[in-house]
């Protein structure tokens, strides 16, 4: 059974299983902690949070990705649950990472690569069951609302509503009155609403209203997705407030603040050409932003914007917390991947390298408390974790590895490398091996091998910010180190989904 997350009471029952207690300090909370595991009153399986956050990158306050980030209600769940800090995505982009994560299969299976390439419903994964549909077989009562799949959840107008796989849900919530704008635009500033209005806020305020304050009859598998920091980055002012422009920091692994030619940028010079391409993607969005607000601009609204999708996560939290669902509730929080903020001149996701590739992951499962982890693992493994920890069964067939024993402090480590994978241009009638890129994470180094042979090597404990590609004067040891990561990418990827025929909303 699972942990349980409980808010008063809870000091005898968490020196036994943690050692110690988490007093919350400033933020004036009660004493919280995830006390040892026990069966439910009622012998129930354990409900589950799930909670997916769209296009968050590791600025939080517990992963350190950026000085100054405020994620109170991120920080304080680290400490309440287990955080990876060396978690990340199968894939940098949305529909791909979303379609692997829910469905466990990696992207070079299922053939979806890009948001451009076809959904889920086009491909192999149609004969499998999503995540969602799992719990539901599983007998499990399941409520969504916000973006959990990558289409279909906004209701009518949002492509084919298959995308949101509507039989996975017994109840799915479109909340069509507070729809904001989808679309991948590069805009920024103060929206005029109160937080409370904002979507993100608003729907997890629906949730906690109607599931988690409420007993229910059988176990839930309750899904809110976050919107923020999603593009575009228009939030109430209160949230721009929180980070002064003049205090602002350009991000830590950014070399040249404001050239914009990719071929004499220090940081981009020792990349291959697929490297160059990469940056080439949205290199005019850097161009856009140095002419116009400024880059110390957008990085104040993509902070403004992580801060209020962290304050949807808090009403959330509180709501489990002082609902009658705390002790038997698994909470999982994610991104579907991270986000470039100029570094290598790169914006949006779309990249192979750390900053769109490590992600937040935040699970509290079977066992005690454990605070954050330096496990390495890909939120492909989200999937099967989730069910062995909720159930103690997990589907055949899935690409991810579960590491409920992680959660439960045995065993060993439950991987030793992670793959993401990406592709461009297949939505222009391109799409064949030399278009498909692969990128091998372990403890110390990444690999980074394009379609046409090109090769990236960065030690990430010397090289943090992959400054210095090896392989751009590579020795023997580069090159025996490059092929003994190169074993783990597949021989064979599958052919692109389908294009869908609307348009991918981001």
């Amino acid at each position: 059974m699972a942990g349980r997350i409980t808010r008063r009471g809870v000091l005898r029952t968490s020196l036994q299983a943690a050692g110690v207690a988490m007093a919350a300090g400033a933020l004036g909370r009660p004493i919280e902690t995830l006390a040892a595991p026990a069966v439910a009153k009622d012998g129930r399986r354990p409900n589950v949070l799930f909670i997916p956050i769209d296009d968050m990158n590791d600025w939080n306050g517990w992963l350190g990705g950026y000085p100054g980030v405020k994620t109170p209600n991120l920080d304080r769940l680290s400490r309440l649950v287990t955080g990876f800090r060396r978690a990340y995505t199968p894939s940098p982009a949305c529909q791909s990472a979303r379609a692997s994560i829910l469905f466990g299969i990696e992207p070079y299976r299922s053939g979806v690569y890009t948001n451009k390439t076809g959904n889920w419903p086009d491909t192999m994964l149609r004969q499998r069951p999503s995540i969602v549909r799992w719990f539901k077989d599983a007998g499990y009562k399941t409520v969504g609302t916000g973006k959990i799949f990558h289409g279909g959840w906004r209701g009518e107008g949002d492509g084919d509503p298959k995308a949101n796989d509507p039989k996975a849900w017994t109840d799915f919530e479109y909340l069509a009155d507070l729809r904001e704008n989808g679309k991948e635009t590069l805009e920024w500033g103060p929206s005029g609403k109160q937080t409370s209005e904002t979507e993100d806020v608003a729907r997890a305020r629906w949730m906690v209203k109607n599931v988690l304050s409420k007993r229910h009859d059988k176990p839930f598998f309750a899904a809110l997705g976050i919107r923020k920091p999603h593009m575009p980055w228009i939030v109430p002012q209160k949230w721009f407030d929180e980070y002064p422009i003049d205090r602002i920091r350009y991000p830590l692994g950014a070399l040249d603040t404001e050239n914009t030619s990719v071929g004499t940028n220090r940081d981009d010079r020792d990349l291959p050409t697929g490297g160059k391409e990469m940056v080439r993607q949205y290199v005019e969005d850097h161009r856009k932003i140095i002419a116009g607000k400024g880059w110390k601009s957008a990085i104040q609204a993509y902070l403004a914007a992580i801060s209020l999708a962290d304050e949807a996560v808090g009403v959330l939290l509180d709501g489990l917390l002082e609902g009658p669902n705390a002790s038997d509730t698994i909470i999982c929080v994610w991104s579907d991947h991270g986000w470039q903020l100029g570094e290598k001149l790169a914006w949006r996701k779309f990249t192979l390298w750390e900053r769109a590739t490590h992600v937040p992951l935040l699970i509290g499962g079977e066992g005690r408390r454990s605070g954050p982890t330096d496990s390495l693992i890909s939120s492909l493994d989200i999937y099967p974790t989730l069910a062995r920890l909720a159930t103690g069964d997990v589907p055949d067939g899935l690409d991810g590895v579960s590491f409920a024993d992680k959660l439960k402090g045995r065993g060993g480590e439950p991987r030793d490398h992670v793959l993401s994978t990406w592709a461009l241009d297949v939505g222009e009638g391109k799409g064949g091996d030399r278009d498909k890129h692969f990128a091998v994470r372990t403890d110390t180094h990444r690999l980074i091998v394009y379609g046409n042979g090109d090769r990236e090597l960065y030690d990430e404990r010397s090289d943090p910010w992959e400054w210095n590609n090896l392989y751009h004067k590579p020795d023997k040891g580069t090159e025996a180190l490059g092929e003994r990561l190169a074993a783990y990418i597949p021989r064979r990827a599958a052919d692109n989904a389908p294009k869908p025929e609307a348009e991918a909303i981001d």
